[in-house]
């Protein structure tokens, strides 16, 4: 484009010698004396012609350069005065005496009283810079100092051909007036160079002013390069050479070689002195837009400045800035599911380009900046991502599709599902920095990674951190801290620990590395664990968590505990749905606000009596409480502790009241073996109730050994401490009981 306007630029420059020309010829037309009439040629002449003259030569001279020779095959000079010239040739030269230039035509009609002359047939103006130009008439008027032709002229000069239907030359004003249709064609000055076109509907130049006027729709292409705009206005130097174009309504720069555009209502176009483009401004509405094979990206403001370089065959963009409602606009072409379109707006928008200028490099955004990430598919997992900061910076893989986008000066992250009803909920993320990546293939967002007073949102769920990285492939926000430990909480717990993964398909979080979890009070873990605080807090500690809405897991010497109470094991589970709690691998309890019966009482008022509380000490390798039935089960390895009473077993199932934290009974079964002080008890199964704190013991055979009253082996044997009495029984069947009686000394 640049080398084609220069060239159109210099040569309605040198048209100006149209008007030295017509200067010429009214010169001679005016000053010319007519030869004297004949006697012998006025024989056969008509009544209205005076003199008829052939192959005359006229040369006008000042000192001795000549100026100006004339020469006609006949001229004609009528009684009143006119005159009718043919076979014209008129000569030009300088002051020097070096020729600038010639006319030719068939006739030409001058009337000295008129003020117009007229050439007809085949004029053809040719000068010393090589121009020619063709045309069927000319008039020249003389008072207006003015050339005119209405008929289509055809120009050559070296590589440049053009042509126009009707022109006019101001002598005056030195003006040139291409009336319409107006082409140029400039050849390439090698053979590999492309040929450029320029077209409008008028064009005009004013030497005066150096300035070239194309109208009426112009534009000026080369190769797939094309300006275009209703008006283009070039300013020349004082060398003739081309320095500025102004481009107004509906202004278009389009390389198709570059898949490159640049429009606004005005733009304008400064080239550097050898001819080459390097600045563009566009006002009102400017927009650059690049297209490849799998994203469309685009640059707008109300102004925008771009800078050029010259390029092999065209200008290269290096640079744009974009400001007032500035915007950058990705996006993906490709029909897939993860396909995005991205929109960073800001106040200012700064972009660089890579070598040749067909992708961007890099972009930087000014001023209360926004990027909006939209898939392009609505999907129940799709998800609207936008990140405000007062800063952006971006940068672009080598193909043009975005790699980084960096945010900085206080960022924020929102997060919003794209359809209703998934139950899925917005979220938010402050930081003081964020870097957002992007996949090199598809072009779509693979994770943001914020930095410094992080702060999650997502409806009740809250977090802070020192680092927060959100992994799109795994919908997962990695909560992380060198100083301060992340923690994540919402209404009804709250945990930190030194590495926290929230998901964000769902209210979850992973927790790792002394994590330590706080429920505000019983119920929100499921009541679990025999606590007997129901609004009192509870407290969780492992190695590892994951804790979803209805369902926790601790891993890794896991405690949970509320007061002095606690159960302890490799892995602890918590179901607050089912009010459960589960406790595996070398577990341990305490349960220090169980409290009992007193067995004194009379029967009908023992189940509504308390004695106090009795702590109840367990170990096991697996502990099962539901809060819903009210029991605690123990597996494996069973040794349960409360007061002076132990307990050892396979399993044992403890019940506790309906609505309160009472022991009720507790059933041991398998390898059966009771220690209380001065007894000892042993069964394939074992049944305590409270109530009247009584052990029955069963198996084949039960036994019992009292420090006082002897060994008791029998299908079923009972005792209860508090009146130390041991009775053996058949169990129902006829069966031999077996009783030694310890002697007294």
């Amino acid at each position: 484009m640049t080398p084609t306007a220069q060239r159109w630029l210099r040569f309605l420059a040198l048209t100006g010698v149209l008007v030295m020309t017509a200067y010429l010829v009214s010169y001679f037309v005016t000053r010319r004396t007519p030869p004297k009439r004949p006697s012998e040629a006025r024989q056969n002449l008509t009544p209205d012609i005076e003199v008829v003259s052939s192959d005359f030569q006229y040369v006008h001279k000042e000192g001795n350069v000549t100026r100006l020779i004339l020469q006609a095959k006949r001229d004609t000079a009528f009684v009143d005065g006119r005159h009718k010239l043919e076979g014209i040739e008129l000569q030009s030269f300088d002051a020097q005496g070096q020729a600038t230039g010639k006319l030719t035509a068939d006739a030409c009609d001058y009337d000295p009283t008129a003020r117009v002359s007229d050439f007809r047939g085949h004029v053809v103006i040719t000068t010393a810079q090589g121009l020619d130009v063709r045309t069927e008439t000319l008039r020249y008027d003389r008072e207006a100092e003015t050339a005119t032709t209405s008929d289509p002229v055809q120009f050559v000069r070296g590589r440049i051909r053009g042509e126009a239907t009707g022109a006019q030359l101001d002598g005056k004003a030195d003006r040139l007036v291409l009336e319409k249709a107006v082409r140029l064609t400039i050849a390439p000055e090698k053979p590999d160079q492309p040929t450029s076109v320029i077209t409008s509907g008028r064009g005009e130049y004013l030497a005066p002013d150096k300035r070239i006027v194309l109208s009426g729709g112009a534009s000026v292409t080369q190769r797939g390069d094309a300006l275009s705009a209703q008006t283009l206005t070039a300013q020349l130097d004082e060398a003739q050479r081309l320095r500025r174009v102004e481009a107004q309504t509906a202004a278009t720069l389009r390389s198709t070689e570059k898949n490159f555009s640049l429009t606004a209502q005005t733009l304008t176009f400064d080239f550097e002195p050898t001819g080459g483009l390097t600045r563009a401004t566009g006002l009102g509405q400017a927009l650059l837009r690049q297209q490849g094979e799998t994203e469309r990206r685009e640059v707008s403001g109300d102004r925008m400045e771009a800078t050029f370089t010259r390029g092999a065959s065209a200008s290269d963009i290096t640079t744009a800035q974009a400001t007032g409602n500035a915007r950058l606009r990705i996006e993906s072409l490709a029909a897939t599911a993860s396909a995005e379109q991205k929109v960073l707006e800001a106040g200012r928008l700064d972009v660089t380009f890579a070598p040749g200028g067909q992708v961007m490099q890099s972009a930087s955004a000014d001023g209360g900046a926004k990027l909006v990430t939209t898939p392009l598919a609505a999907t129940p997992q799709s998800e609207r991502k936008t990140i405000r900061a007062p800063r952006f910076d971006a940068t672009f893989y080598p193909d043009g599709k975005v790699q980084t986008y960096v945010a900085t000066g206080g960022v924020e992250v929102l997060v919003e599902p794209m359809q209703a009803g998934t139950n899925r909920l917005s979220r938010k993320t402050t930081s003081d920095r964020a870097e957002a990546n992007f996949d090199p293939t598809r072009g779509d967002l693979t994770r943001i990674v914020q930095t410094g007073n992080v702060a999650f949102e997502e409806g009740p769920r809250q977090a802070t951190a020192e680092r927060a990285t959100f992994i799109r492939e795994r919908n997962v926000i990695e909560l992380r801290g060198e100083t301060k430990r992340p923690a994540v909480w919402d209404d009804t717990a709250r945990a930190e620990a030194r590495e926290l993964d929230l998901s964000t398909s769902a209210r979850e979080h992973v927790a790792r590395g002394d994590v330590r979890t706080t429920y505000y009070d019983a119920r929100q873990a499921g009541s679990a664990g025999m606590f007997g605080q129901p609004s009192a807090p509870v407290f969780v500690t492992s190695r590892e968590a994951r804790a979803e809405p209805q369902r926790a897991m601790f891993t890794g010497d896991a405690r949970c505990w509320q007061g002095d109470s606690f159960v302890r094991g490799d892995r602890l589970e918590l179901f607050k749905s089912d009010r459960r709690l589960t406790a595996t691998g070398n577990v341990s309890t305490a349960f220090y606000r169980v409290a009992r019966s007193t067995a004194s009482r009379p029967e009908a008022n023992r189940s509504a009596s308390v004695e106090g509380q009795s702590p109840v000490f367990g170990t096991a390798q697996t502990f099962t409480y539901s809060d819903v039935e009210r029991r605690a089960r123990y597996t494996e390895q069973v040794k349960l502790v409360q007061g002076d009473a132990t307990l050892t077993a396979d399993a044992v199932d403890v019940e506790l009241a309906a609505r309160e934290n009472r022991l009720e009974r507790m059933t041991a079964t398998g390898s059966v073996v009771i220690v209380q002080p001065g007894r000892r008890a042993v069964g394939d199964l074992a049944r305590y109730t409270a109530a009247d704190d009584r052990y029955v013991v069963t198996g084949n055979l039960a036994r019992v050994e009292d420090a006082e009253r002897g060994v008791s082996t029998a299908p079923e044997v009972s005792f209860a401490k508090s009146d130390g009495i041991v009775r053996a029984s058949g169990g129902g069947r006829p069966q031999r009981v077996r009783t030694t009686y310890q002697s007294k000394p």
